[in-house]
Formats: C-alpha cells, structure tokens, sequence
C-alpha cells in the first residue's frame, strides 16, 4: 500500500520499500479468531476491486456462526460460546 507520511522513515519497520514507497499492508484478511492479517482481500464479483466486506451472519451450530460477504463471497465461522 502506499506509504503513509509517518511510517515513511521506519525504514523495514512496517515493511518499508524506498523504491516504490510503500508499506506492506498487514491490515486485511485473515483476522478472524486467532489469525493472522494477511494484507490480502478477496476482489469484489461486480467491479473486481479489493472488497470492504459487508458481511451476513447466521447461526449454524449451537454457538457456531457463519459470515459470509455479500459482495464476494468470503467467509468465516466464529464460535461464540455463547
């Protein structure tokens, strides 16, 4: 991702690249439960741009949940203890 003004001298910090200056991204994908933000996200089915998920939930278990995003498909199961 582009780099912003105040990681720019950060230098590997935040995976800083002087050559094309940017940053590794670390905030998308993968964070749900105990993983790890991949800086990854699913393009979008109906303009093929990286998705902002706006996700649907439902319940498939006895705490067990089900989102799924509208726009792209992906998904993810949290168990709530509940």
């Amino acid at each position: 991702m582009p780099c912003p003004d105040n990681m720019r001298n950060e230098h590997g910090w935040y995976g800083y690249r002087e050559e094309d200056d940017t940053v590794t991204c670390r905030n998308c994908g993968g964070q749900t439960m105990s993983q790890t933000a991949t800086g990854y996200v699913f393009l979008r089915k109906d303009n093929h741009q990286p998705c902002e998920h706006e996700v649907e939930g439902r319940k498939i278990g006895n705490c067990l949940y089900k989102y799924t995003c509208k726009h792209c498909g992906y998904s993810y199961d949290i168990d709530s203890g509940d």
